[in-house]
């Protein structure tokens, strides 16, 4: 048996660069792990197939599921003749802009890996997971970094940053495909990486949280109006830092002062779900 946590990410920057001719959209972002994660366990058994169980429906059928696809992909490109048994346990928001799905993909492809011992090495791992979604090389890795590329292009920071920072989650799903289809780059606003990577390269929380930017805000505020009411009344707050992380809905919070975190926490719990953690 082997047991994974699958990290859930923020993106302290996100800037979108154009259109690709693979659907995507080139992007800049800067990218960290937060202590918040979903528990994946697998257990090899002698009948074959790919048994997956949640303790919340995350697709309608297991087959659409990420880690199942990941999953099947190994075991037919490796000749697997096991199969596995696969438990997710939840607590990365679906489709909340963290990166829940991707970082799941992900360990599934790290636990398979050292449960059928098939010695692939990470950056392999990396780029099989490239065809399941943009953020998975990623959180393969799970350390702070400059994504380039669509997102799969990684520069890494080797930055522990540790900051307290407060997740405020709505209680609704955002596309993140259908906020990318409705960017309009004319009206991506420009804002240069370089200070924000400084920043964290720097460990310089005062300048990073004057440098938290996300091009995709004003997109995902026009299809949902209530996370841009909900980012405003954050900035109203007592408190050093406020963006949308990814593609929404989930704001991200930060200050030094922990108490002033658990202040507004408890301001938002009854209508948001809010997750006092920390930047890893």
């Amino acid at each position: 048996m082997v047991k994974e946590k699958a990290y859930a990410k923020l993106n302290l920057y996100l800037d979108v660069l154009g259109k690709r001719p693979d659907g995507y959209h080139n992007i800049e972002t800067i990218m960290a792990p937060i202590n918040l994660f979903d528990t994946l366990t697998f257990k090899a058994t002698d009948e074959p197939g790919i048994r997956l169980q949640s303790d919340i429906e995350i697709t309608e059928k297991p087959e659409e599921n990420l880690v199942f696809q990941a999953a099947q992909h190994l075991i037919d490109t490796h000749n697997i003749e096991q199969g596995v048994e696969i438990t997710i346990e939840k607590n990365i928001p679906v489709a909340a802009g963290l990166a829940g799905g991707s970082a799941d993909c992900a360990v599934t492809l790290l636990g398979l890996n050292k449960l059928f011992k098939l010695k692939i090495p990470d950056e392999e791992l990396a780029k099989i997971g490239e065809q399941f979604g943009a953020d998975v090389p990623y959180c393969i890795f799970n350390r702070a970094c400059i994504g380039r590329g669509k997102g799969d292009e990684l520069v890494f920071l080797n930055r522990s940053l540790k900051w307290p920072v407060l997740i405020v989650i709505p209680d609704w799903a955002v596309s993140t495909r259908e906020i990318y289809q409705s960017v309009d780059m004319k009206k991506v606003p420009r804002k240069k990486i370089t200070t924000m990577s400084n920043a964290i390269y720097n460990r310089n929380y005062e300048l990073m949280v004057t440098e938290l930017y996300n091009a995709l805000e004003p997109f995902t505020f026009a299809k949902f109006p209530e996370v841009k009411a909900l980012k405003e009344a954050l900035l109203k707050e007592p408190v050093d830092g406020v963006i949308m992380s990814g593609s929404g809905p989930t704001i991200a919070v930060f200050s030094r002062d922990k108490k002033a975190l658990e202040a507004v926490a408890e301001k938002y719990r009854e209508n948001h779900r809010v997750i006092l953690t920390k930047i890893k």
